[in-house]
């Protein structure tokens, strides 16, 4: 099955790469899962400068795709190819470009997903490169200036603090819904700003839980009261999962200070 994952992943990037908008196609991790693991699929990113061929065009390229899907909202494709998931997404170099000058304007792009983009831009295995735009990229990404962690982790910890307040005040209105939509926003910020603090690109959502327990700067008593917020026993009732909250708020913010910020 692996040798059929490569076999699609270089015939459609050899298809993508024959668009003159294209710059470079990488292909991300999720493809190394079991091909029989839920989160298995085919994901390409394909770096274009102007604009994309029109859905017919792609569809001609996608040769044997099925159950084919698209989006023009965020300029994605989905489909099926020899019964493989594959998902195609396309990045605007001009935008990438952008975001890899590291200006405080452009940091509202890490609050849906933090430094994903970077993570994916490094970790992703190059299949195509035209003209070395993506060797030039990774080097941007490597060369971060410290500005731009500290600009991150302030932006970061002024949304942990206004969600942790948020899960205080749904407790207190007993509130289920406010609670569990800002206990979910509580946790994702605050993985991030565990991987700001480390000075790390956080993977996928599908990874952070298991690669967050290994970075080498964690705040006090992380492991047990990181699981038990992530958790669903029902013996962590929603006052001590508001409790726990503030009290991993609060170590990180101390941690911080004294390895972080100084």
């Amino acid at each position: 099955m692996k040798q059929k994952v490569e076999r699609i992943s270089f015939f459609l990037a050899e298809r993508i790469g024959a668009w003159k908008c294209v710059e470079a196609i990488t292909l991300a991790d999720s493809a190394e899962f079991d091909v029989y693991d839920p989160y298995f699929f085919i994901s390409l990113d394909v770096y274009y400068r102007k604009e994309i061929p029109e859905i017919d065009e792609r569809l001609a390229a996608y040769s044997g795709a099925g159950a084919f899907e698209t989006s023009s909202t965020v300029k994605k494709d989905r489909f099926l190819m020899e019964g493989v998931p594959v998902r195609i997404e396309f990045k605007d170099v001009a935008r990438i470009t952008d975001i890899l000058s590291f200006k405080p304007e452009t940091f509202y792009v890490f609050r849906q997903t933090g430094t994903y983009l970077f993570h994916r831009l490094l970790s992703a295995r190059v299949l195509f490169d035209r003209d070395g735009w993506i060797s030039q990229a990774r080097e941007s990404v490597l060369n971060i200036p410290p500005a731009f962690w500290k600009g991150l982790y302030e932006s970061a910890l002024a949304s942990a603090e206004h969600y942790a307040s948020d899960i205080g005040a749904a407790v207190l209105k007993e509130d289920p819904f406010f609670y569990t939509v800002s206990l979910a926003g509580f946790i994702k910020v605050f993985s991030s700003l565990v991987f700001i603090i480390n000075r790390q690109f956080e993977p996928s959502g599908r990874g952070i839980y298991l690669t967050i327990q290994e970075l080498p700067v964690l705040p006090e008593h992380f492991k047990g009261r990181y699981e038990s917020l992530c958790g669903e026993d029902p013996d962590m009732t929603p006052p001590r999962k508001s409790e726990l909250a503030g009290l991993l708020l609060k170590s990180l913010i101390s941690l911080a200070s004294g390895e972080f910020l100084d």
